[in-house]
């Protein structure tokens, strides 16, 4: 629990409706203290066998979070008590930010249990919380394995004489190590664009083997995207403007719970026919214990 915040310390939640609302020690919604923003709790699967001392652990799973906050409405207490019941409804979904200095975390979350607020000189105030996913996670970050370098520099000079002008050259190499530099494993968003035709193209994870791979012929200007994140895998072919749900176009072995542990991976692309048409960008979510 944290009993003492600073000054740049805020909580700021987010409703998706356009709206945010802080809780912070410079807030008119003074942060007194809140539980659940540092450690999780793991739950563990174990079995007992007869006359046997202790047990023996089969697994274990982190369990969901709880964030529990507590605090004062310093200003205009009556209107600002029905602004915080208002807009902690337990009907919406909240993204909560953290912010410290240069730390910035996120978490989404449901109210647990909606605003108590007292009827002292000043309010007090008491949110409950419910993290279904427990960690902390930060900004997206991207990967490119296959793409294009501008090889077309100012000054120019051109020789007449000559092979003509490199406009650009394709990066040589199909490997990428993507550096997890997180606390757990991260799902990921894959995307394929095509420059022209490409056939079956994929992704693999080179020390476990595991793919994403589309069975079917890209058409130049088209993009599959794959998400791997639980609860929210999909497969979906952009053309000419249009959306296309591509989940019947995954290989059967494609693994859709994909993800790069922590430290280096290396991922590496290819395809069936015309890779050179093909463009890759890895996209995942660092994710963290706390704050």
């Amino acid at each position: 629990m944290i009993e003492s915040f600073q000054s740049r310390e805020r909580l700021i939640f987010d409703n998706h409706r356009g709206q945010t609302f802080e809780i912070s020690v410079s807030s008119p919604f003074y942060l007194d203290k809140a539980d659940g923003l540092e450690a999780i709790e793991n739950e563990f699967y174990n079995v007992k066998n007869y006359n046997e001392d202790g047990t023996n652990i089969k697994g274990s799973s982190v369990r969901e979070r709880n964030i529990v906050i507590n605090g004062r409405i310093r200003l205009d207490k009556e209107i600002n008590r029905q602004k915080i019941i208002r807009f902690f409804n337990p009907k919406h979904h909240f993204t909560l930010k953290y912010e410290n200095g240069d730390v910035t975390r996120y978490i989404d979350c449901k109210v647990e249990k909606s605003p108590v607020v007292s009827r002292h000189v000043i309010p007090e105030f008491i949110i409950s919380f419910l993290c279904p996913n427990p960690w902390w996670y930060t900004e997206e970050q991207k990967y490119e394995i296959a793409m294009w370098v501008a090889a077309f520099e100012f000054e120019l000079e051109i020789d007449a004489e000559g092979d003509g002008i490199e406009m650009g050259y394709r990066e040589p190499n199909n490997v990428v190590n993507v550096f997890n530099d997180s606390d757990t494993a991260s799902p990921l968003r894959i995307q394929f664009k095509a420059i022209g035709s490409v056939v079956d193209p994929y992704i693999e994870l080179v020390d476990t083997g595991s793919v994403i791979k589309i069975e079917a012929t890209l058409k130049g200007g088209d993009v599959v995207t794959v998400n791997t994140k639980r609860g929210d895998e999909y497969a979906i072919l952009e053309r000419n403007g249009t959306q296309i749900n591509y989940f019947n176009y995954l290989s059967h072995d494609s693994n859709l719970q994909l993800s790069v542990d922590v430290g280096d991976n290396l991922i590496r692309y290819d395809a069936a026919e015309f890779v050179s048409n093909l463009e890759v960008s890895i996209y995942f979510t660092p994710q963290f214990v706390g704050v």
